[in-house]
């Protein structure tokens, strides 16, 4: 591999801060930009992870240390403990502290980025995927969502690094630290439980060898010094659900659920439904088959939501409408740069290891954009290094090669690129038709609550609050086919009958409807505070029905 020096700046230091820089600038404009639009207001949507996870943080920084509101851990704790601690130091009420942590840590993110890279690969190599994590617009986004996702990648870096070093330097103290880093990313995402089983498997071939021959004495007490380190973070907090839950878990009691949601006869592969049928054998074709399809379905350029959409984000935001790295682009070149580095197989296989066992650990449940990033954050060193081996076959014009490599890239591109994937989902319309609406910007929510409504026309609540805003807004024949649909969804719901009944006596002059539906509506509400008004317009249609 020909070195290629960068010519500015010359010094690590100074390299590993202007690549800190640059991410942080750019998180920066983004939180600013972001907390501003509506869509922002998703993290304290009730039900959603976000809004779960906000209220879980508070109650620990106002006291509840142990959280014993919550019993036995159902959610992996790290998270809101790390967010708990920022707001006990800023207060609770207020997040852009915490949302600016989370910018900070990202940015850290892109700087480890570095640090690993130049300690696995090269110089330039580790600039350049530095720079693509600072310009990686998922791992952007996701400084501006309360969820533990920009927690997971950096702590993916972050026990990559120390593991790194554990085998350079061959001794109990950075076999230690490296199982703590990676306990502590088992508290924040448990899927990386399957990388430390992984790895301990691993420890006798990372060590080094002497004359040709494992050193098993040196690989009892890595093996020792890893485990005490998964040991002491995690044994806490058995203990804990323990004591306090009542239940013997390891770290978070959702993973059967989650197995179960994912491996159902109805699971989907992406994202996922509550399934109403059983689950599949794990000994039948189709539990195969259907772990077959999300390992392909993994690798779609798609940015599959949950809680909140990027693409919606991506609308809202001038930021993330900027040039910025993709997946698409980001999985192609890795691939190239999977087989340019080669060579230096035996230093990686570290990180091969890693980055398979939480493909599976994701594979295995259902297969949504957050959790691919904690792989897709390393993965940007082959994408680096893919990319300067395009560049040097360019310069060394080698042009069959390089013809090859794009051939390739190309080739992955296009095979999972979304092309006739739906970007925006009705949910998702609906989330921020919502919170337009709560805002007082009806006519703003009108749109996005008319797409979730086309989406999921069986929904009755849905189809009734649009009918309600357009009703607001004087557009009741556009409110009427909602509100009739709503009276059939929820025939006991007194609001729709009062709003239906209100639109037929002003819309069709169908006076005998329209009294039907108020009548519904007293009957339902006997003591409705507009009872007296409903009771007028009854009598008028009463008047206007007599011959």
């Amino acid at each position: 591999m020909l070195p290629i020096r960068p010519r500015l700046l010359s010094r690590p230091a100074l390299r590993l801060l202007g690549l800190a820089a640059l991410a942080v600038s750019l998180r920066l404009l983004f939180l600013h930009d972001f907390i501003k639009r509506s869509l922002f207001q998703a993290n304290f949507v009730a039900g959603t992870d976000m809004q779960f996870l906000l209220h879980w943080a508070r109650t620990i920084a106002e006291g509840d240390a142990l959280s014993r509101t919550v019993g036995v851990f159902w959610w992996a704790p790290f998270y809101p403990y790390t967010l708990a601690t920022v707001l006990k130091m800023v207060g609770t009420g207020n997040v852009w502290p915490a949302a600016l942590a989370q910018d900070l840590l990202s940015a850290a993110t892109a700087a480890a980025l570095y640090v690993l890279g130049r300690r696995l690969l090269d110089e330039t190599t580790a600039l350049l995927a530095g720079l693509l994590a600072a310009l990686y617009s998922p791992l952007i986004f996701y400084t501006g969502v309360f969820l533990s996702t920009t927690l997971e990648f950096f702590l993916a870096v972050l026990f990559l690094i120390v593991l790194t070093l554990a085998r350079i330097r061959p001794r109990p103290f950075p076999w230690f630290t490296s199982g703590i880093v990676g306990a502590l990313s088992c508290l924040a995402r448990p899927n990386f439980l399957l990388g430390m089983f992984v790895i301990l498997l691993l420890i006798p071939v990372l060590l080094p060898r002497h004359d040709g021959r494992l050193d098993w004495k040196l690989s009892r007490t890595a093996w020792a010094a890893f485990v005490l380190g998964l040991v002491l973070v995690i044994l806490p907090v058995t203990t804990r659900n323990l004591v306090i839950g009542g239940r013997l878990v390891l770290i978070s009691a959702a993973g059967p659920e989650t197995f179960r949601i994912g491996n159902s006869y109805d699971s989907t592969p992406v994202n996922f439904i509550y399934p109403r049928q059983p689950m599949m054998p794990l000994t039948s074709t189709a539990f195969w088959r259907h772990q077959a399809r999300k390992a392909v379905l993994f690798w779609s350029a798609l940015e599959v939501p949950q809680n909140i959409s990027y693409y919606l984000a991506r609308e809202e935001s001038w930021v993330l409408g900027l040039p910025l790295l993709n997946f698409w682009l980001a999985v192609p070149l890795a691939a190239v740069g999977l087989w340019a580095t080669r060579r230096n197989a035996r230093e990686l296989l570290h990180v091969y290891a890693f980055l398979a066992a939480y493909y599976v650990s994701v594979v295995v449940f259902f297969v949504i954009a957050r959790w691919r990033l904690p792989l897709i954050t390393p993965l940007l060193l082959f994408s680096a290094a893919g990319l300067l081996a395009v560049w040097r076959n360019v310069r060394e014009h080698y042009w069959t090669r390089t013809g090859v490599q794009l051939f390739c890239a190309a080739g992955i591109g296009v095979a999972i690129f979304p092309w006739n994937a739906t970007y925006i989902f009705p949910a998702d319309h609906g989330e921020l038709g919502y919170i337009l609406a709560n805002q007082g910007r009806y006519a703003e929510a009108v749109p996005r609550l008319a797409l979730a409504a086309a989406g999921f026309p069986s929904n009755g609540v849905l189809q009734r609050d649009l009918g309600t805003i357009l009703v607001r807004l004087g557009r009741l024949e556009d409110a009427r086919p909602h509100l009739e649909r709503a009276a059939v969804s929820l025939p006991d719901d007194p609001r729709t009958h009062r709003d239906l009944g209100r639109v037929l006596a002003e819309t069709c002059g169908d006076a005998a409807r329209a009294g039907l539906h108020l009548q519904r509506y007293l009957a339902l509400s006997p003591g409705a505070a507009d009872r007296e008004a409903i009771e007028a317009v009854l009598l008028r249609l009463k008047r206007v029905a007599a011959p």
